[in-house]
């Protein structure tokens, strides 16, 4: 498999998963829901890796990623407090993501899995309450949320499936692209969450710079010394977690 047939399973997916959320009344006003297609990626990275892939995983992956839908549009609503028609059927819009997941599972009579991203989105938001409580949270543990939050429902996903091979690779790649997304879009005085949010992250952007080169230094490293991944998927997610893949990103929105 290509980074062509790697980009074309992504797009299928998204396609996929915009198929569940065909509301004529939510699309009109909210527009599609957030699929972020790096996400997506490492979502699908066992398929891309040629494990094995049933229907059951695949509409498991559409589901997790309908979470991660549900939760940005409720998060747009709380940064813009929902007092227009508009931010209020932005609240209905999160609600139906969220339902739409649930409905999908529980059709494929899959309830210990939707017990269990059940609980990922309870510890999603536990942390995310991290950066609106203004305790005294260390650097580390602030970390350690941002990665939580991005990827938790994959690493239920990935271990409800045995995929468990995968999961660190997963969270790596996508807290440092998260990282360098929020400080590139910080230091542009561009809206951010997690930065703007702590005071914490704020006085130690340096510390959060080099946290940032030590994360993509030693994920680099442990792609190109991985014995599971094929060589086209080293390929795709070292062009995906490098700088030159992060420039890309921002160039393109």
């Amino acid at each position: 498999m290509n980074e062509s047939l790697i980009t074309q399973h992504v797009e299928q997916y998204k396609k996929d998963i915009l198929m569940q959320t065909q509301q004529s009344t939510l699309l009109k006003y909210t527009g599609s829901p957030v699929i972020d297609e790096e996400r997506l990626f490492f979502t699908l990275l066992p398929l891309l890796n040629g494990e094995d892939w049933n229907e059951s995983v695949k509409i498991s992956a559409i589901a997790v990623s309908l979470i991660f839908a549900a939760l940005a549009a409720h998060d747009l609503v709380k940064e813009q407090k929902a007092t227009s028609k508009v931010q209020q059927l932005q609240v209905l819009a999160g609600d139906y993501y969220s339902g739409k997941y649930y409905q999908l599972l529980a059709k494929d009579n899959n309830i210990e899995l939707i017990q269990q991203l059940s609980d990922s989105v309870a510890s999603i938001t536990e942390h995310k309450t991290r950066f609106y409580d203004h305790q005294d949270y260390s650097f580390e543990q602030l970390i350690q949320s941002i990665q939580l939050i991005e990827s938790k429902p994959i690493e239920q996903f990935m271990e409800f499936y045995s995929f468990h091979e995968y999961v660190f690779i997963m969270k790596e790649a996508l807290l440092l692209s998260t990282m360098k997304k929020e400080l590139t879009a910080f230091e542009n005085q561009e809206s951010v969450f997690y930065i703007s949010k702590s005071i914490k992250l704020q006085t130690k952007l340096d510390i959060f710079q080099s946290e940032i080169e030590k994360i993509e230094k030693e994920l680099i490293k442990d792609i190109r010394n991985s014995e599971l991944l094929k060589e086209h998927v080293k390929h795709a997610i070292l062009e995906r977690v490098t700088e030159r893949a992060l420039e890309k990103q921002l160039r393109e929105g």
